[in-house]
């Protein structure tokens, strides 16, 4: 790991643009012809890939976080728009299907929720955690996709226009489950920290 001074061409960044967390910025980095002095080194030479992986563990669990608080705003707003929303007669809420989704976005958020503190946990005692913090990356992510698309049904034809937030939240969501490791790879650490086996070549 090297600290690259932006001096002059030393190195490049383009900004790309996203559909979802906009307020976050996402680059491509261009190195071509970069230089940096020893002095730059950030702790032992050789060892930047540990150091990426352990920092991989702490990023993790912070972008379960981001979803859970995605998930907590669609969350919030689907019980207040059920609670006013009248059909048939009676607000939304007092459906069964409602409250079902309701029922299932509440369990869900608090599941990653409790995924994500056990993994901070772990990571304040020192110890190495890489399986926690992928399965709180993993199921935190995608359970905000989930919770955020729920909302979107509560809402209904207004939940996919712009005039309400829950069209922004699953936007927002749908991002997560990608940096910091896919899905896909969360799933190839736990599978081979649990059976011993790599799937990796």
């Amino acid at each position: 790991m090297l600290l690259v001074d932006r001096d002059g061409d030393n190195y490049q960044s383009r900004e790309l643009s996203k559909m979802g967390l906009v307020g976050a910025s996402t680059c491509e980095m261009f190195f071509d012809g970069a230089t940096a002095p020893a002095d730059n080194l950030l702790g032992r030479s050789g060892a930047g890939l540990f150091q990426t992986l352990k920092l991989f563990e702490t990023a993790r669990v912070f972008v379960g976080l981001t979803a859970v608080g995605i998930a907590q705003a669609a969350f919030e707003e689907s019980v207040e728009y059920a609670k006013q929303r009248r059909q048939h007669g009676k607000v939304i809420a007092g459906h069964q299907l409602m409250q079902a989704y309701i029922a299932e976005m509440a369990t869900e958020l608090d599941a990653g929720r409790l995924l994500c503190h056990r993994a901070l946990h772990l990571l304040e005692l020192g110890v190495r955690c890489d399986t926690q913090t992928s399965m709180a990356k993993w199921y935190a992510t995608e359970m905000a996709v989930r919770v955020a698309s729920k909302a979107i049904q509560i809402h209904g034809g207004v939940g996919i226009t712009t005039d309400f937030r829950v069209e922004r939240h699953f936007r927002n969501a749908r991002v997560l489950p990608i940096p910091d490791g896919t899905t896909e790879i969360q799933k190839l650490i736990i599978g081979r920290n649990t059976l011993g086996v790599s799937a990796f070549s």
